[in-house]
């Protein structure tokens, strides 16, 4: 009897453990974009997949006028086809 509730309390604790980290994971704040690389290099997030690059690494495009930076081609034609 006694061997059972100490087990049963185990099997508690560690499910409260377990609802504990995940409600901590949830709850945090996501983590800002990163404003330079470790070069020191300015980032920019691509419009399309938002992904960030670079922005000696992107690919520029002009699209009606405004300057858009891209990770890929594949993400500017994408981005051309929509717009």
């Amino acid at each position: 009897m006694l061997v059972r509730l100490i087990l049963w309390l185990i099997f508690g604790f560690l499910v409260y453990t377990a609802v504990q980290a995940i409600k901590q994971q949830l709850l945090k704040p996501p983590a800002p974009p990163p404003e330079k690389t470790a070069r020191g290099e300015e980032m920019i997030k691509d419009p399309e997949c938002g992904t960030y690059v670079p922005k000696n690494d992107a690919i520029l495009a002009r699209i009606k006028g405004k300057s858009h930076y891209f990770c890929s081609t594949t993400c500017r034609d994408k981005y051309q086809d929509k717009n």
